[in-house]
């Protein structure tokens, strides 16, 4: 996935980081420096697992979107993507506000 692909993914990975619900946001706030290390050093399986784990404990499905970001073709952009998608969400409190 090049170019236009990758923008539209990473469109779609803030938009859908803006629409969580406030107890998925609050999940992902609470482990939020591990969960920024784990994506800088690149820990694609502990990012897809603490990701997973807040879905899951607010019993919401995993987006789609998130699981194009794990796939092997976007490795070299996957920091990118899960930034693109934690970006709307960090330091956003209940209510929606930043």
């Amino acid at each position: 996935m090049e170019g236009k692909g990758i923008n539209e993914l990473i469109d779609s990975l803030k938009s859908k980081g803006h629409s969580l619900s406030n107890e998925v946001s609050k999940s992902i706030n609470d482990i939020a420096f591990r969960l920024l290390e784990q994506v800088r050093l690149g820990n694609k399986d502990s990012v897809y697992y603490m990701l997973l784990r807040c879905f899951k404990a607010s019993e919401e499905k995993f987006p789609n979107e998130l699981v194009e970001a794990f796939k092997p073709e976007n490795e070299k952009y996957f920091k990118t993507l899960i930034f693109s998608f934690l970006a709307p969400i960090l330091g956003k409190k209940e209510g929606g506000e930043v």
